[in-house]
């Protein structure tokens, strides 16, 4: 009985030694994976990192590149800003000129309407009307051309 028993207890060391290898053979199979993919982890992370620094590169010189324009672009603004105040004062003189054509028009019409209805002979002598008809004629056609540019530069 006694080699039974011992017979027995063999056999079930010699199947858990069985066990133990196979499971050992499991393990390493799975220990050489995790280290195949610890060499292509440590590959990604290098490359991640040679990744992040070209960005960090790229974006300073992106903000490098934002800089010169926004004063570049400062610049042109103040410039514009300018030429802007510029032009409005430069209309406003125009408006001014336009309302003194416009008086000496009104004024020179109604000259000529004193004077067509008068009639007087000695002052139609020295005054031909042709010459004060074109006249009034001209300071009207530029005053129109004038105010057609103001309009178009204020639009």
């Amino acid at each position: 009985m006694g080699s039974v028993f011992g017979l027995l207890i063999e056999l079930i060391v010699v199947v858990l030694l069985g066990f133990t290898v196979s499971y050992c053979i499991v393990l390493d199979r799975r220990l050489q994976r995790l280290r195949a993919d610890e060499t292509s982890m440590r590959q990604t992370v290098v490359d991640l990192g040679m990744a992040t620094e070209r960005a960090e590169k790229a974006i300073e010189g992106l903000r490098s590149g934002i800089r010169d324009w926004e004063s570049v672009l400062g610049g042109r603004i103040m410039d514009a800003e300018r030429t802007n105040g510029q032009l409005q004062e430069t209309i406003h003189a125009g408006d001014e000129v336009l309302d003194r054509i416009s008086r000496i028009v009104t004024g020179a019409r109604k000259a000529m309407t004193e004077i067509e209805s008068r009639q007087a002979p000695e002052i139609a002598q020295h005054i031909p009307p042709a010459p004060v008809q074109s006249t009034v004629a001209a300071a009207e056609a530029f005053l129109a051309r004038t105010r057609q540019r103001a309009l178009g530069q204020a639009a």
